[in-house]
């Protein structure tokens, strides 16, 4: 991995900037090192014998410690070379004064996430105000309420499983209505953000389906009202010798099959609607329960 790949951090990208840095360092063996979980290693310290003596140090214990120091040296630096180098120009100079990357990595988490009040109440708020956006996908919204829930536990203040499930199921769709009237009555020990997660998933699955079954029922039934019918023959010559000519009849087992088709088809439509009507509520009067 190199730092190119890295968008240079800037006053508005740290929490991104953050997880790309972090990967690139779990890459290089150097993320324990920054954190501080990784302590450098201790030489070798002799042992005094029962005489009270104290022998010598063993050369192959020097030999190893010096190869692990050194390892451990090159990791340090690799991780301090690619904190700066991922840095826009302007923000460099907050760490130029330090080559130590333990060091610089505090600073720049001093200086653009400060665990001050004002913005832990922000992203409280950002975290209870968060909605799901038209077209967006229930798995792309999960996740922005994740990256809040770290980053206010990162500041000390963790949020409840409890209020991340809820808040999974407060601003969504009506089409969701039925699940969630279905989540309302699950247990405390079933009431579970990734169990919610995982429901509304499968549940926007099954619409997706209704809803392209739905398309495709229409189109045909379309298609077949705007299809103009067949010309019957006029041939003077075919039906001289015809006082009467017997109408010609349309096969019987394929307009049967089209349109058991097309029944079949629109009663599975039916199907999923009436488990929405069946099971939804207004979601707004079950939210007022919850708060």
């Amino acid at each position: 991995m190199e730092t190119a790949h890295i968008e240079k951090l800037n006053a508005n990208n740290y929490s991104s900037w953050k997880d790309d840095v972090k990967v690139v360092l779990m890459d290089r063996g150097s993320w324990q090192i920054v954190v501080g979980k990784e302590e450098p290693p201790q030489p070798y310290s002799p042992v005094k014998d029962d005489a009270g003596g104290v022998p010598e140090s063993d050369p192959a214990f020097d030999k190893a410690y010096q190869k692990q120091l050194k390892d451990f040296n090159l990791r340090r630096d690799r991780a301090y070379s690619t904190i700066y180098l991922s840095l826009g120009k302007e923000i460099r100079p907050l760490i130029s004064e330090t080559d130590d990357p333990v060091e610089a990595f505090k600073i720049l988490q001093f200086h653009f996430r400060p665990d001050s009040r004002a913005r832990i109440i922000g992203l409280t708020d950002d975290f209870f105000s968060c909605r799901i956006d038209p077209n967006e996908e229930v798995g792309l919204y999960a996740a922005r309420l994740k990256r809040i829930a770290v980053q206010l536990n990162d500041a000390g203040k963790p949020v409840d499983d409890w209020y991340q499930a809820f808040q999974l199921i407060r601003y969504l769709p009506q089409e969701f209505n039925g699940i969630v009237q279905a989540i309302y009555r699950w247990t405390d020990d079933q009431f579970k953000s990734d169990k919610v997660l995982r429901e509304l998933q499968a549940e926007e699955g099954r619409l997706k389906q209704c809803s392209k079954d739905q398309e495709a029922v229409a189109y045909r039934v379309g298609k077949e009202r705007t299809t103009p019918p067949q010309a019957s023959s006029n041939n003077p010559r075919r039906n001289r010798n015809k006082k009467n000519p017997a109408p010609q009849k349309r096969p019987l087992n394929a307009s049967r099959r089209q349109e058991t088709s097309l029944i079949v088809e629109a009663q599975h439509i039916g199907k999923c609607q009436d488990r929405n009507q069946e099971l939804g509520v207004r979601h707004s009067r079950d939210v007022s329960f919850l708060l």
